[in-house]
């Protein structure tokens, strides 16, 4: 097991267990990770739990983040509160009054939480999305034709003659 209090600038961490209090690490690899007011650039672990922390980059089985900022969290199971993530990709996502820019999931459920895209097999709750799997699918399809309309467009214009 592994206690590391304001762990700035260190070099990337591996060991069974991981408790990080405050500072910064580079890179975890563990199978359990604990960070309490801390940050960190990438986590590799089978369990990641992150209260009051920001993180960048998480793959891990099982993520639970608790009023924290992550940049991409990847899992079989990804749970949120009052957190904001850029992209969560998950078997099962479970985010409550947090806020996703992208989520892709087997199944989510949202509790008072908003995500900008959503991709997902199963909803559960009400989520507040801006192109749900149906829209991103229609806005695919629109944005390749207005695509192809102008390269074709622009090959009229500009052929030889």
């Amino acid at each position: 097991m592994s206690e590391l209090e304001d762990a700035a600038g260190m070099e990337p961490i591996e060991a069974e267990v991981i408790h990080l209090e405050g500072g910064t690490v580079e890179t975890v690899e563990a199978v359990s990770v604990h960070i309490q007011q801390g940050g960190v650039n990438r986590v590799l672990a089978t369990d990641v739990e992150l209260r009051q922390g920001a993180a960048g980059r998480i793959d891990a089985e099982t993520v639970v983040a608790q009023q924290s900022i992550i940049v991409a969290a990847r899992g079989d199971e990804v749970g949120t509160e009052q957190s904001f993530v850029g992209a969560v990709v998950a078997q099962d996502a479970r985010l409550h009054a947090s806020r996703v820019a992208l989520t892709v999931a087997e199944n989510a459920t949202f509790e008072e939480s908003s995500t900008f895209v959503l991709l997902a097999r199963q909803v559960h709750g009400d989520v507040d999305t801006v192109l749900d799997t149906r829209g991103a699918a229609v806005a695919g399809i629109l944005a390749g034709v207005t695509i192809g309309l102008v390269f074709l467009g622009g090959s009229l214009l500009f052929r030889r003659k």
